[in-house]
């Protein structure tokens, strides 16, 4: 299998530089040197040249030893695995084992390595925030939704159980003249508005991403306004791609690595029933197993149907953010 064997070695926090480190892996070595290095080779691929191996994760020296594993480069590769960054070209059937070879090194650092998940199948990254959407009332336009697609420079919660995030100014400015949607729950089959067709638009301010809707006048998109009046629909999510360059890894004062979003290429915007936090199914299921528990612990009294409610609630938002994300 693709995935190199999982080894341990000593680890270090130290600021990371994956492409430097590769630049100064020696050139023309055998397999042996190489899988020191990486967690993944293509069986296609020449075992002599470091091209034929992913995710490097080592730091190598001046003259090229290979030493430590990065503990900030084995975050950033799960999450890679995870769908971070447009997610990885390697085989689906490989992602296994290379979680387990970079997991492994997280583990020698006393960390818990985030879980690996199923990627969503667009390859795109979502983020959701509250967003303060409402339905306004343009006299002689008819309704609109407006709010916040996403805010600036605030610390997202902990990412895949690992990292937290943030996003600074500017980092759609390259997105703003694109071909978005404004989609409902992220469902392409129930379309907003079209930046192109210009009913949905879009603009920066010192605050966020800015959203203004045109709606459809149809049963579902009158359905949703109600549901945002209520206050029942409150949050909006971004789907994104992060290319080469626009992301930015740091440790924080308190230890956990901060990743900065500074230039994305945008997807789409969505209201959206529930958060699409890649840690929202994780979260959800470990209440869903303590509810479990309670319930087995509890036997047969009268607080046993209300936490069963809780616990089938539990499920359908698993089944949700499951699609979401």
């Amino acid at each position: 299998m693709p995935a190199i064997a999982v080894h341990h070695t000593e680890t270090s926090d130290q600021p990371w530089d994956g492409p430097a480190n590769k630049a100064r892996l020696r050139s023309d070595e055998d397999a042996g040197y190489y899988r020191q290095a990486f967690a993944w080779y293509d069986p296609d691929g020449d075992p002599g040249v470091k091209s034929t191996y992913k995710f490097i994760h080592h730091f190598v020296d001046g003259n090229g030893n290979i030493g430590a594993a990065s503990v900030r480069s084995c975050i950033m590769s799960i999450a890679i695995l995870n769908g971070a960054r447009g997610g990885s070209n390697i085989p689906d059937a490989d992602r296994r084992g290379v979680w387990r070879h970079l997991a492994a090194h997280l583990r020698d650092a006393g960390m818990e390595p985030a879980e690996l998940k199923s990627v969503a199948e667009d390859g795109f990254e979502r983020r959701t925030w509250e967003a303060q959407i409402e339905v306004r009332e343009v006299e002689g336009e008819g309704p609109k939704i407006v709010g916040y697609a996403a805010v600036f420079n605030q610390l997202s919660d902990l990412l895949f159980g690992q990292f937290r995030e943030k996003i600074a100014p500017g980092a759609f400015a390259q997105s703003l003249g694109d071909d978005v949607r404004a989609l409902w729950n992220h469902d392409s089959n129930y379309v907003l508005g079209r930046t192109t067709a210009g009913t949905l638009r879009l603009s920066e301010d010192t605050h966020g991403l800015q959203v203004e809707i045109d709606p459809p006048d149809t049963q579902w998109a009158r359905d949703l306004m109600v549901s945002i009046r209520r206050g029942d629909v409150s949050q909006m999510s971004f789907g994104f791609v992060v290319p080469d360059g626009g992301d930015e890894w740091e440790t924080g004062e308190d230890g956990i690595i901060i990743r900065t979003l500074k230039r994305v290429q945008l997807m789409d915007v969505s209201p959206v029933t529930f958060p699409a936090y890649p840690q929202t199914t994780v979260t959800v299921r470990a209440t869903a197993t303590a509810l479990r528990a309670q319930v087995v612990a509890e036997g047969d009294n009268a607080e046993v149907e209300e936490l069963r409610a809780q616990l089938d609630l539990l499920r359908r938002k698993i089944e949700i953010a499951e699609k979401e994300c």
